[in-house]
């Protein structure tokens, strides 16, 4: 992402920040919700102070107070959704008992998603967790696949693969008939890996090609993706 300066916007206007393990981008939208404007801040979370981080955050804290909405995103690749129905906050670190990324100083947290019926469970690192209970107390920190499931997939009742594209990263959501029956991410270094990868979820779910649609999100190089799946699916698309 190109970085460009963050200046002054009224409060109707919307800010999201986006944190990773390499750092955070704050990025601005208008009521349309047409991007404005974005600053990218390389930083290591694994190994900042937190009052380092605040700091950071504290040097755009002018157009911070001067938006009116605010959504904290955090992309963590230690996660697990659980169905609502045996979901239990005060068990919640029982579902990631599983995972081996789990760090002694990670936070444990959870987003509820009713209108998919499940709890997105993830880890966030305990320096974030401590700066934006500092700086935004009253804000829930969301998963990116939480913030993926609510924002971009809508529950219709369809047959379809969506793919939130990450840098060396994608995280596959399928639907059958609205209902979402994997959610998984997977590690790609070439064009080649990520077509491996996806034809792969078809043959393991026994999807049909031609009734599964594949959609990519975020990807500055969707057109080299939706050209090599193009090879063996029969729907592939772009999306905003």
């Amino acid at each position: 992402m190109e970085d460009s300066s963050v200046q002054k916007y009224n409060n109707q206007y919307s800010l999201s920040i986006r944190f990773s393990s390499d750092g955070f981008s704050l990025l601005i939208y208008d009521e349309l919700k047409k991007l404005l404007t974005a600053k990218t801040v390389p930083v290591d979370l694994t190994t900042i102070h937190y009052e380092d981080l605040i700091e950071l955050l504290l040097d755009d804290v002018e157009t911070i107070l001067n938006i009116k909405k605010i959504r904290l995103i955090y992309e963590s690749d230690t996660y697990a959704f659980v169905p609502a129905s045996i979901f239990r906050a005060e068990h919640a670190t029982d579902f990631l008992f599983f995972q081996d990324k789990l760090n002694k100083s990670d936070k444990i947290s959870f987003n509820k998603l009713p209108n998919w019926d499940t709890v997105d469970v993830f880890t966030v690192p305990g320096v974030l967790n401590d700066a934006m209970a500092h700086l935004f107390p009253r804000l829930e920190i969301e998963h990116h696949l939480s913030w993926f499931l609510s924002g971009k997939i809508r529950s219709t009742g369809e047959n379809s693969v969506q793919i939130w594209v990450r840098p060396k990263k994608m995280d596959v959501v399928v639907l059958n008939n609205g209902n979402i029956v994997l959610i998984n991410s997977y590690d790609y270094s070439t064009p080649e890996d990520f077509t491996y990868f996806t034809l792969n979820i078809f043959q393991q779910l026994t999807l049909s090609k031609e009734e599964y649609p594949v959609k990519l999100y975020n990807s500055e190089n969707c057109t080299e993706l939706k050209q090599h799946l193009q090879k063996y699916l029969k729907s592939v698309s772009c999306e905003n």
